[in-house]
């Protein structure tokens, strides 16, 4: 049986009375998001989140990160701390999520 894992993808699209200086603590605190909510131990085994090189579609930040199943990804969406950043998130932006199972990460 093939190892699946769970690709998760969010865009992020400030609205435009959105302060530089929010951008920039949104940012921030992404960094560590994904080891605040565990990190390896919870199944979180891949997690980058950078400012969007392409803003023709205005979406400026990009959230990549592979879980190690679909069950490690609800723990991670009901931890507090990602609960936290999702309501400082839902005043100040709009965002889609993209979820795909995909053969395992190895890295």
């Amino acid at each position: 049986m093939m190892m699946m894992n769970l690709w998760h993808t969010v865009l992020i699209s400030f609205r435009p009375d959105t302060p530089q200086s929010v951008w920039q603590e949104v940012f921030n605190r992404y960094q560590t998001l994904g080891e605040d909510c565990g990190g390896k131990k919870a199944g979180i085994l891949f997690w980058k989140v950078d400012y969007n090189l392409d803003l023709r579609k205005n979406v400026h930040l990009v959230e990549i990160a592979i879980f190690q199943n679909d069950a490690a990804l609800q723990v991670f969406r009901n931890h507090p701390k990602h609960e936290a950043m999702s309501d400082t998130l839902k005043d100040i932006a709009d965002w889609w999520v993209g979820d795909i199972h995909c053969l395992a990460y190895k890295p």
